[in-house]
């Protein structure tokens, strides 16, 4: 018997798949947001204010890497949507300071968060039907490489940045 000549995996190819599945993961996602009246990025941010306590606007947009002009958009459609609500705080005097705003999830926020951490990990769980413990780990440690390599692509094209400027 003659043997078969593997097929030689492309890199392109690996990176399609990717792709691939994380849009898929991101339509699931969006499918299980329907009928909450939000979309995927406001969801993120309902799900970032639940784990971490924030002193400004500024500082969320800084964690989640986007505007605070985008935050501030978000929040209000999440206040209306009565997921979120948006005090002033005040000192030990009763005295505002800053004039931030403290935002606080209510109890349908609190909701849809438990029910998305449901989810997720029945989501991750189904994800990862048929793959033994050590095959887990060892794709753990194929994605931390990836990301390893990544940074230090991003790493090489910032200081290639900065000689130009």
């Amino acid at each position: 018997m003659q043997e078969q000549k593997k097929k030689k995996i492309r890199s392109r190819d690996i990176t399609h798949r990717m792709i691939v599945m994380n849009q898929m993961h991101r339509r699931m996602l969006e499918c299980n947001l329907e009928g909450t009246g939000i979309h995927r990025a406001q969801h993120r941010l309902l799900m970032t204010l639940a784990k971490h306590s924030f002193a400004s606007q500024v500082e969320l947009a800084k964690f989640l890497e986007i505007s605070p002009a985008t935050v501030a958009v978000a929040l209000k459609a999440l206040k209306k949507s009565e997921y979120i609500t948006q005090k002033m705080r005040e000192d030990e005097r009763g005295k505002e300071f800053n004039r931030r705003n403290f935002v606080e999830l209510t109890e349908k926020g609190r909701k849809l968060v438990e029910e998305s951490c449901d989810f997720f990990d029945m989501l991750d769980e189904q994800m990862y039907v048929g793959f033994s413990e050590s095959e887990k780990e060892q794709l753990c440690d194929y994605f931390d490489r990836i990301y390893e390599n990544m940074e230090r692509l991003k790493n090489a094209a910032m200081e290639g940045q900065n000689e130009t400027v």
